[in-house]
């Protein structure tokens, strides 16, 4: 995964820039997201290849190597489900950092699994006599890169339909993907500070304009947060990163790098520790529950990943209340 990606992923983890780049990108800025009702939902899941009617298991980390070539296996990028009643639905969105012809596809089969993984089988029952209704998927492609996305946006772009055939183009499925263009948006159509990231990166493919607007608007940059300023220094292309993983921005020009500036000073050695200190953090929190769709005990579990991290004997009783108090 690319640096853009992941910067992406991290910066969608607060659900209310999630809700305002759904509801400006695939609602036309209508609130109909609430941030509160966001639940951030598997990324990873797999089903059994073969008849329907078998139990299915979507626990991927379940099987054995040897069960591989049963299973069909993908992973999102990002996947929250708006759970608020009467108004339940998947909202899925792909960081995409170059143009990917095959992205339909990939797309296609995202859903194509979770679909699949909504449909509850139970041991000895047939599907004809499970009929719960799905849970409909939206999706947006986020793509970021410099070059203008010329591949397709649908399946029937990618095919190559015979002559005789295309007459019954009809009973073909009319896949499309939303394909948004970081760069080409209305800010207006946004509440948080995605409308100054969409202001921004829309003088983003012309460099001396980018300078220009950077220097009418040097007060308001440095007024954001660290975690847009972050992210914007990452899509333009302006950080180094450092021999111990930190990212430092670099200087596009004297209005940017005072704009910059505070992320530069807090980006001394406090902030690189407490940067290690939360990325241990969520790696132990990640480690704990991907043990924990295993099955295995929970005091098994922390005792594993004690040992695994090196716990103080502090922090192993820190995780340990926290995990107890979730389970309880």
């Amino acid at each position: 995964m690319g640096i853009k990606d992941q910067v992406l992923k991290e910066y969608l983890e607060d659900c209310l820039r999630y809700a305002d780049l759904m509801n400006g990108t695939v609602f036309g800025g209508r609130q109909i997201v609430q941030a509160e009702f966001l639940k951030r939902a598997p990324r990873r899941k797999a089903v059994l290849r073969g008849i329907y009617g078998e139990t299915k298991i979507t626990n991927i980390q379940k099987r054995n190597s040897s069960d591989t070539a049963g299973y069909f296996e993908r992973e999102r990028d990002m996947l929250m489900l708006h759970d608020k009643p009467e108004l339940r639905f998947y909202l899925a969105c792909e960081g995409q950092a170059q143009p990917d012809y095959v992205m339909p596809v990939r797309n296609f089969a995202y859903d194509a699994i979770e679909y699949s993984d909504q449909i509850k089988y139970k041991e000895g029952k047939e599907y004809s006599k499970s009929r719960k209704p799905l849970i409909p998927v939206l999706h947006v492609v986020l793509y970021l890169g410099e070059k203008q996305w010329l591949s397709k946006h649908s399946l029937l772009e990618m095919m190559d339909i015979p002559e005789n055939l295309k007459e019954y183009i009809k009973l073909l499925p009319e896949y499309k993907i939303l394909i948004v263009d970081i760069h080409n948006q209305d800010p207006r159509l946004f509440r948080t500070e995605w409308k100054d990231i969409f202001e921004v990166m829309s003088f983003s493919r012309n460099r001396e304009e980018l300078k220009k607007y950077i220097e009418q608007r040097k007060d308001k940059i440095w007024e954001l947060s660290l975690e847009t300023r972050r992210f914007l220094a990452v899509l333009l292309d302006q950080y180094d990163i450092m021999d111990d993983g930190t990212m430092e921005v670099k200087e596009m020009c004297e209005a940017w790098d005072g704009a910059m500036l505070l992320y530069k000073e807090e980006g001394k050695e406090e902030g690189r520790a407490e940067a290690r200190a939360e990325a241990r953090s969520e790696a132990i929190k990640n480690v704990i529950e991907l043990c924990m769709e295993t099955g295995l005990p929970l005091m098994e579990i922390l005792s594993k990943v004690e040992q695994k991290f090196h716990l103080s004997q502090d922090e192993a009783e820190n995780y340990r209340n926290q995990y107890l108090a979730n389970v309880n």
